[in-house]
């Protein structure tokens, strides 16, 4: 027994010896009632001393006193003792203190026996001992509290067969706590707080959610901390105080772990250089039910407003903002005109694409290789990149593929026209989602090559090459279905396809703006440029759609072809041919655009005395009657 407990005094005192030694010393007035009818009871203390291990168990030595005076008898017996003493002890609550244990070990009886003209005489045996307890006190602070207690003990005889003195005992508690050690702190709370990347301004919007760091907390306080928050804050480079982690208790010399993030201000673009920017970790507690702030400063690596790491093309979508006001300008300025030259029948989110693309050119957008990082051997490494934001590509009218492409998606995004985009080696494609399905492709282009077709999603996306952007929507449009259709059928090409509303969820898009003039297009030439390249369009794609329908003897088809075309007439005589509901109302369409509305209006209520429920003519007579009066 001795062995073992020596064995467990060592291993708790080198665990002790790697952080701080622990120490618990107690005071304990003491009273036994025993049951031995021979007994009176007997007062006493007990001291005991030992190492606080986990917060929660006490191992250590102790020794006592006890004074009993058998009843009836003038012999006095002293209780000496002393042995080993194990403790469990909880906080519950900051101020409520619960503890269990047991001691066992060797005591010694001394009798005085005093007779008349005697002198006294003594005789002394030893034996073993053993006591279990419970206490519950209130602590004064965190070193001191003060318990009652009570329990059971038994003070052997005869070689242990039977007990001496036993029975329920019960007194009062000093409790001391304490801490030596050469690891322990000036500070009572410390903060250490580690970066697992440098901070990227463009991913600020990212850092709400998704930590940059982890901030360590260690609690060598006399008590534990309770109801902890833990925050970050850089002054004004943050909007706010963010909240990084909660816990609800942190044990003395014991470290925890939140994550680091932050609630960056747009203050934080603009940080221009690769530097240091000094925060504060706040931390709210209660110790010993009073409410506490401690605020610990740290250095946070930062890296420029415009550096960017390709580790993950997705990243790339954090520079795509449909949000910076400069940018909205000129979109929706762009998109304002095209709506008002839409071609009735035709997809209109292709006539968006035409207008953005002729708008960029107009006023003057050209490539621009980046001699400092350029994209085509940046993009390829693990080099820290350097990318404009969308406002900035807008000022300078110029940038590299990738800047450029980040422009023009971040124009359609502003309009709401889908995006995504495809780094190459060579070029950078802008994907824009049309919002038709894989069966209709071939009613609205000469063919599926050039086309991204996503089956899983049914969605289908026109590519657009940013290195041919400066020569507009047709050029760049034809170099763009080249490229993807390259991709599609080599084995030797490598591509990834980013789509951009899919990267927000984890790279929410940042909003660079400095509250400067942007450039707008004409608007007559910029309604010369979209008319002409929709021609183009027309000439090569919807031509042969016309072409393959009047081939395939689909009259409704061929008449929707037509009217994309812009061939009226030849359509409403293709509809004209068909007494469907569908071909009718088609017809009637026609009569709108021709503004001869009052045929249209008759046309709508042939539709509706076949059918009387048909919403399309329904609206149609509506619209065209408010026309006639």
């Amino acid at each position: 027994m001795k062995k073992l407990l020596s064995l467990a005094l060592l291993a708790a005192i080198n665990i002790c010896s790697l952080t701080a030694l622990d120490f618990v010393f107690k005071l304990e007035p003491v009273v036994i009632f025993p049951k031995e009818e021979y007994m009176s009871f007997a007062p006493g203390a007990v001291v005991s001393g030992g190492i606080d291990l986990f917060n929660l168990l006490t191992i250590g030595g102790e020794g006592g006193y006890l004074y009993e005076k058998p009843s009836g008898d003038n012999q006095a017996i002293n209780v000496a003792f002393g042995g080993a003493n194990l403790g469990l002890y909880y906080y519950p609550i900051s101020r409520l203190y619960i503890g269990a244990g047991g001691a066992f070990g060797a005591t010694t009886y001394i009798s005085q026996l005093k007779k008349d003209g005697d002198s006294n005489s003594k005789t002394s045996f030893s034996d073993i001992y053993w006591r279990a307890f419970g206490e519950l006190g209130f602590r004064v602070n965190s070193k001191f509290t003060v318990s009652a207690f009570g329990g059971y003990a038994s003070f052997c005889a005869d070689a242990g067969e039977e007990s001496f003195l036993s029975g329920p005992y019960g007194g009062l508690s000093l409790r001391f706590s304490g801490s030596v050690g050469n690891n322990t702190r000036s500070s009572a709370l410390s903060v250490r707080v580690v970066q697992d990347s440098v901070v990227y301004p463009v991913y600020s919007a990212v850092y709400g959610t998704e930590p940059f760091g982890t901030i360590y907390l260690r609690n060598d306080d006399g008590a534990e901390l309770r109801n902890v928050n833990v925050y970050f804050r850089i002054n004004r480079y943050t909007a706010g105080t963010k909240l990084c982690g909660s816990a609800s208790r942190i044990n003395r010399h014991s470290t925890m772990t939140f994550p680091l993030c932050a609630d960056f201000s747009d203050e934080i673009l603009k940080y221009t250089e690769n530097g240091k920017i000094s925060g504060e970790v706040v931390i709210e507690y209660e110790f010993l039910g009073k409410r506490m702030t401690a605020v610990e400063s740290v250095v946070i690596s930062v890296n420029n407003r415009n550096a960017f790491n390709w580790s993950d093309y997705a990243g790339l979508a954090a520079f795509i903002s449909p949000d910076s006001q400069e940018i909205a300008t000129f979109a929706k300025d762009v998109a304002g005109i095209t709506r008002n030259n839409l071609y009735t029948g035709m997809n209109a989110t292709l006539q968006y694409a035409v207008g953005m693309v002729e708008g960029l050119r107009l006023i003057g957008m050209n490539y621009s290789a980046d001699t400092t990082s350029p994209y085509n051997e940046y993009h390829l490494s693990d080099k820290l990149d350097s990318i404009q934001y969308p406002l900035q590509t807008m000022q300078y009218l110029s940038g590299d593929y990738d800047e450029l492409g980040i422009l023009l998606c971040s124009c359609l995004q502003t309009v709401n026209v889908p995006t995504g985009f495809m780094p190459l080696d060579d070029d950078f494609l802008v994907l824009v989602r049309l919002g038709i399905s894989p069966a209709q492709v071939l009613s609205n282009f000469a063919t599926t090559d050039g086309l991204l077709i996503d089956e899983e999603s049914e969605s289908v996306y026109l590519a657009l090459s940013m290195a041919a952007l400066s020569k507009g929507f047709t050029a760049s449009f034809k170099a763009g279905s080249e490229a993807v259709a390259k991709c599609l059928t080599s084995e030797d090409v490598y591509y990834e396809f980013i789509d951009t509303t899919d990267a927000w969820t984890l790279y929410k898009p940042v909003a660079y703006s400095n509250n400067s003039n942007v450039t707008l297009p004409k608007q007559d030439a910029l309604v010369k440029n979209i008319k002409a390249a929709i021609q183009s369009y027309i000439d090569s794609d919807i031509e042969a759609v016309i072409k393959r329908e009047r081939a395939a003897g689909n009259t409704n088809k061929l008449g929707i072809a037509l009217v994309r075309a812009g061939r009226y007439s030849e359509a409403k005589r293709e509809f004209q041919k068909l007494s469907t509901v569908s071909a009718m109302n088609n017809t009637a369409n026609i009569l709108m655009i021709e503004k001869n509305y009052a045929a249209a209006a008759a046309q709508y209520r042939r539709v509706l005395e076949k059918d009387p429920s048909n919403k399309v003519a329904q609206k149609g007579l509506e619209n065209a009657n408010s026309k006639v009066e």
